[in-house]
């Protein structure tokens, strides 16, 4: 059973690798990084998303548990409070330095 396996994780490997392997040979490496780098910027973008979501995420639980922690200090203590409002802060501005720093005031 393990020699098949073998075999098909091999042919598998194979059929991945001949056609990359084809494609270098025709286009080059700046023509294959230049490829790459669609991708690259469609998960940057999806990145960026997901910080702005999630950190305003944050500072919205931050305000819940803030007004937890007034009715009952005991039950939420404020270290978990400051813990999502610096998380949330961090997170939103992730997105906003980066965009500040290729086409805004940081920018050559």
């Amino acid at each position: 059973m393990g020699d098949v396996m073998r075999k098909i994780a091999l042919m598998i490997f194979l059929w991945g690798i001949f056609p990359m392997l084809a494609v270098a040979a025709n286009v080059g490496v700046g023509g294959m990084a230049t490829g790459l780098m669609d991708p690259v910027s469609v998960v940057a973008d999806f990145l960026h998303s997901a910080c702005i979501l999630i950190g305003g995420a944050f500072l919205f639980a931050s305000i819940v548990k803030y007004r937890e922690h007034r009715r009952s200090p005991t039950m939420v203590p404020l270290s978990t409070v400051v813990f999502l409002v610096v998380a949330g802060l961090f997170l939103v501005a992730i997105p906003i330095i980066f965009y500040l720093s290729n086409n805004g005031m940081f920018s050559k």
